[in-house]
């Protein structure tokens, strides 16, 4: 019986060869970005990861880019001195609660947007591709936790994406959405992305440095699973991309040139003396006003001026 169907020329069958392939190209450029997004970056930094040690003493300085910083870039962003940026960035492609320079706050708590009345704040500029930013998360986050359950610290996280690389964009990505959608899991799977990184370059191997990785993450930290089933269609879109040139581009008007840089009450600390599980800690107390003279002390009448015969 023949078919009703035109017989195709051997062009169109050429076309339509050429159509298929393209299209299982891409699906495997797709399926290949999903299951070893991380695999760029981490050759890239499993060297660095040797090199820094646990103490990271030595830091990889990363420059900004020649020629982005302008003045009219450096006055969108206040400096660290300056205190937290005022207004939120209030874009589509950034996280709602996230300010205008791309940081967002913690201040009481874990509770995403908010800040600790009076007290200082603790600016932590970062790359999820950095090892150093890695190790300097793994060592503080517990201090950093009970520091904001005292409300010590107003917590401000400034991330950037200087090393250039794919992990970055993902982690970025899946955050933007747990922000989003899960705010008072966002501090917890903060940390535990960059525990993925840490684990990564203690084993030297990126296997978890994945979508599901990221998932598994979430898990952990009880993201909702209606919430992490977003993070592979967040990071396939680039959903956040804007968000994340943002950080980079206030990271870059700063004229910051490294990852993690520090700052409290607006100036910046030297990594060196941040080394211990309480380091951060005692520069809160240093930085505390010394106690008031006691009620029963205040309550003592004051000398009297001697009176004249």
């Amino acid at each position: 019986m023949s078919s009703n169907q035109p017989r195709q020329t051997k062009a169109q069958r050429r076309e339509a060869a050429r159509l298929k392939a393209k299209e299982l190209r891409e699906a495997s450029a797709r399926r290949e970005r999903r299951n070893m997004i991380a695999r760029r970056s981490f050759i890239g930094i499993a060297g660095l990861g040797v090199t820094g040690g646990l103490g990271y003493l030595v830091y990889r300085g990363v420059e900004a880019k020649k020629g982005t910083r302008d003045d009219k870039a450096s006055s969108k962003f206040p400096a660290p001195s300056e205190g937290l940026a005022t207004a939120k960035a209030n874009q589509e492609g950034i996280p709602k609660q996230v300010l205008s320079d791309a940081s967002w706050t913690y201040g009481e708590g874990s509770t995403l947007d908010t800040v600790a009345a009076a007290a200082p704040i603790l600016d932590i500029y970062f790359d999820y591709s950095c090892p150093h930013c890695a190790e300097f998360d793994v060592l503080h986050t517990q201090e950093i936790n009970q520091l904001l359950s005292g409300k010590k610290i107003t917590l401000a996280l400034h991330p950037a994406k200087i090393l250039d690389q794919e992990w970055t964009s993902a982690v970025m990505n899946a955050m933007g959405v747990v922000l989003d959608e899960a705010p008072a899991q966002s501090l917890s799977f903060h940390g535990a992305a960059f525990e993925i990184l840490a684990q990564a370059i203690q084993t030297k191997s990126q296997s978890n440095m994945t979508v599901e990785g990221l998932v598994a993450a979430a898990t952990k930290v009880n993201v909702p699973k209606e919430v992490s089933d977003k993070f592979k269609a967040a990071i396939d879109s680039d959903k956040y991309g804007k968000w994340v040139k943002l950080g980079t581009e206030a990271f870059a008007a700063r004229d910051l040139q490294s990852t993690p840089t520090i700052f409290f009450k607006g100036e910046k600390v030297d990594l060196s003396k941040l080394q211990t599980q309480t380091s951060l800690t005692e520069l809160v107390a240093a930085a505390t006003p010394t106690a008031q003279p006691s009620q029963q002390a205040s309550q003592q009448p004051s000398p009297q001026p001697t009176q004249q015969g």
